[in-house]
């Protein structure tokens, strides 16, 4: 476990990120259970985006993701290749959620992905030896997470909330606003940070529709003469304490790509 599987291999062919490098936050988490303080680490990519370039569904691509924050919770990130955890995350989590990828079609995305002008790699030794890096970092993973690698994601939640929140509004407020819309692309951008190991999966699907609403100016009908919040409906252990904090996490993670020079 001291050795670390780095893959000079992706020097050798030139694969580099396409954009400036992503500065991303994780809070991570403790043995004893508890939250850290927010420490800030440089993420050149996670796997969103080559995920969605594989043709990865939702929920693949989360567990991909949710692994790689959580692997970078536990190393430090300066101790391992990010590209290749990337595509390890990506690899390891077809299997877990029965979407199974080639290693070839991995490679060859994340070369095209990190490094768009290149030619796709050739059947060659330096192929061979990535192909070789990412299995062994996938069994690297897995001990580093102590094989804990299902998760309970938002999507299911998500759905079954908007479908609420849907019935609740007339039609005519519910077809003008694109809430469902923006509530999913705040839930997909969720995953470049670590809100998926902070916070419980109920609570991160109404904070991503709380702030979807909020942003339209669309209000729950009859909501001040009712006896409890529309969001604790969904969720009773949830506090307006807690959507601020999970809210607040999701804005810095737009802050801080707007930061990036």
């Amino acid at each position: 476990m001291n050795s670390s599987p780095r893959s000079p291999q992706l020097e050798e062919a030139h694969v580099q990120p396409r954009r400036t490098q992503r500065r991303s936050f994780a809070k991570c988490i403790r043995k004893d259970g508890s939250a850290s303080s927010y420490t800030p680490y440089i993420c050149l990519e996670d796997p969103c985006e080559p995920g969605v370039k594989l043709g990865m569904r939702s929920i693949p691509i989360a567990t991909a993701c949710a692994i790689y924050h959580k692997f970078f919770c536990e190393i430090d990130l300066d101790a391992y290749d990010p590209y290749l955890v990337a595509m390890s995350s990506l690899y390891l989590a077809g299997k877990v959620e029965e979407q199974r990828l080639r290693t070839r079609d991995i490679i060859n995305v994340s070369n095209r992905y990190f490094h768009p002008d290149s030619e796709p790699l050739e059947l060659d030794s330096r192929f061979w030896e990535l192909r070789d890096s990412i299995v062994q970092c996938e069994l690297l993973v897995l001990r580093v997470l102590r094989f804990q690698v299902s998760f309970q994601h938002p999507h299911k939640y998500l759905l079954h909330y908007l479908l609420s929140v849907k019935n609740w509004l007339n039609r005519y407020s519910w077809q003008r606003s694109p809430v469902s819309i923006t509530a999913w692309a705040l839930l997909r951008d969720s995953y470049h940070g670590g809100l998926c190991l902070r916070f419980q999966a109920q609570h991160i699907a109404v904070a991503v529709l709380h702030l979807a609403l909020q942003a339209y100016g669309v209000e729950v009908p009859a909501e001040a003469e009712a006896e409890k919040p529309w969001w604790q409906v969904f969720s009773e252990d949830l506090t307006k304490p807690i959507i601020d904090n999970i809210v607040s996490d999701l804005i810095q993670i737009y802050t801080m790509d707007t930061e990036i020079p």
